[in-house]
């Protein structure tokens, strides 16, 4: 069941801030692979899945953080946790490999089974799974419309 309104703990400013900040890139290499100048899509394409890797590869090391903080840390949780970034990377050497549909498509899985894995165990502060729903739903839709680009190249 949800927590009342009244017990929701707000996010500390300073993490809004960056949070959001951190959309910034989604949103210019999305658009610009979208809506740029035809020059200009091969290196927002690229871009958008290099910054990709990055943020699955900081959100996994986000809940490695967090499960070393106990006293006993699970080999799971810290395998698993390792496996997102490393998913990252083979999507960004997909490149070589698989159409760039393939690549944010497998990107937006990754984001979202990040989201789910988050929001159902969670750890950390209270006010961490809302502001995860915050930054998945942003950087899922920068994914989502360059995915429908790439579908249509």
């Amino acid at each position: 069941m949800s927590e009342p309104v009244a017990d929701r703990v707000p996010a500390p400013p300073a993490v809004w801030v960056f949070g959001l900040a951190t959309l910034i890139p989604f949103f210019v290499a999305s658009g610009l692979f979208c809506y740029g100048p035809p020059g200009a899509q091969r290196g927002a394409l690229i871009s958008l899945l290099a910054y990709s890797t990055a943020m699955v590869s900081y959100f996994g090391g986000v809940r490695t953080g967090l499960e070393i903080e106990n006293p006993s840390p699970r080999w799971l949780v810290l395998g698993l946790s390792l496996l997102f970034p490393l998913a990252g990377f083979g999507l960004l050497l997909g490149e070589l490999r698989f159409e760039p549909a393939w690549q944010l498509s497998g990107f937006l899985l990754v984001f979202l089974l990040q989201w789910v894995w988050d929001v159902t165990d969670h750890d950390g502060p209270a006010w961490r799974p809302r502001m995860r729903t915050l930054l998945t739903s942003g950087a899922a839709i920068s994914l989502a419309f360059a995915l429908e680009q790439a579908l249509h190249m």
